[in-house]
């Protein structure tokens, strides 16, 4: 999903670019740090990425929700923000007057008084059915502190159609962003009002992680490389993905991705053949090909904000047959996160 979707206020097709990103080993990617990710730069902090995940919801319609919120003035909106962008770097909050124009089309009517004078009224018209803003844009920054995966939803947009006067839809794009956090430590309260969202599963190609969205990669090293040497001390806790055991870290080998033992002969001191034993190597992070993050979100009322809950994250790889065959990459390790 790109980093950045975005439609203006007022022409609705608006795109905005994405900011350029370094490739330098120890140093942050992102070239225009942000009041949202300048945390990145702590040394305790090996590895980050922005990542945008688009959420439905059938329970509670959180647009809906947020739109009320900003008009009522109980909270604030500004233009689309995107990722390293100059509108992360200096909000542009709007107004109830610009607001309402994303919203809304102004209907000049006309009716008469008493005395036949012409009487002009504006009128308020959706430019599409509230029924149809079914989706949230959502941004996370995902990072890895002292070999913990943790996630920081900075803001949010909500998402409407794009039509064109002819009724053709052009896609979705962000109508404002709210929901500001700047706190990334910011937890929710346990006497807050949390209201759960949505269940997402998204995947993630560990030798092609959105470019534009890298923040940091400590060495070079991608997500899987940076909890590696977690994993081999044994402070991540991992679990077959096939058979839900906890795995020592002796026993991530390729048993694991051999549907057949590989076994070889075993002889003594003269020769003599004694028995036989299976081959087990260790895996290593270039094994696996892709990730799959579960999230569970929510949305807190009480500070109007959005945050998630990663409950686990899987690492796929391909089987090999008997034939030598390999098959499509599955879930091999999984990683229990809260």
């Amino acid at each position: 999903m790109a980093c950045v979707r975005a439609a203006s206020m007022r022409n609705f097709v608006c795109i905005f670019l994405m900011v350029s990103h370094s490739t330098f080993g120890q140093m942050p990617l992102q070239q225009t740090a942000t009041p949202f990710d300048t945390f990145i730069n702590r040394p305790d902090i090996e590895w980050a990425a922005y990542i945008n995940d688009t959420i439905t919801y059938k329970d509670f319609n959180l647009n809906k929700r947020l739109i009320i919120r900003v008009l009522k003035n109980q909270s604030r909106a500004s233009l689309p923000v995107g990722c390293g962008s100059p509108q992360a770097l200096h909000i542009s909050y709007l107004n109830k007057k610009e607001i309402l124009h994303a919203l809304f089309f102004t209907d000049d009517t006309f009716s008469f008084d008493s005395s036949g004078n012409m009487i002009r009224k504006n009128q308020f018209r959706l430019k599409t059915d509230t029924a149809s803003f079914t989706k949230t844009d959502l941004t996370q920054i995902l990072y890895i502190q002292n070999g913990q995966l943790i996630s920081y939803i900075p803001w949010v947009a909500v998402m409407f159609p794009v039509i064109t006067s002819t009724g053709n839809y052009l896609g979705d794009g962000d109508c404002f962003s709210t929901c500001f956090n700047f706190n990334y430590k910011d937890q929710p309260g346990k006497k807050e009002i949390n209201i759960p969202l949505s269940l997402s599963r998204r995947k993630i190609r560990l030798d092609s992680f959105d470019v534009k969205g890298k923040l940091k990669e400590l060495y070079g090293r991608n997500l899987l490389e940076t909890l590696w040497p977690y994993i081999l001390k044994n402070k991540i806790r991992v679990y077959s993905a096939e058979t839900g055991k906890i795995l020592k870290p002796g026993d991530i080998n390729t048993d694991l991705v051999n549907e057949e033992k590989i076994q070889v002969p075993v002889y003594d001191s003269t020769g003599n053949l004694t028995g036989h034993k299976f081959i087990q190597n260790p895996l290593f992070p270039d094994s696996f090909t892709s990730a799959e993050l579960v999230q569970d979100w929510y949305y807190n009322e009480t500070r109007n904000w959005v945050f998630n809950k990663i409950r686990e994250l899987y690492f796929y790889a391909k089987k090999w047959t008997a034939a030598g065959e390999a098959n499509e990459a599955t879930a091999i390790l999984k990683i229990v996160v809260n």
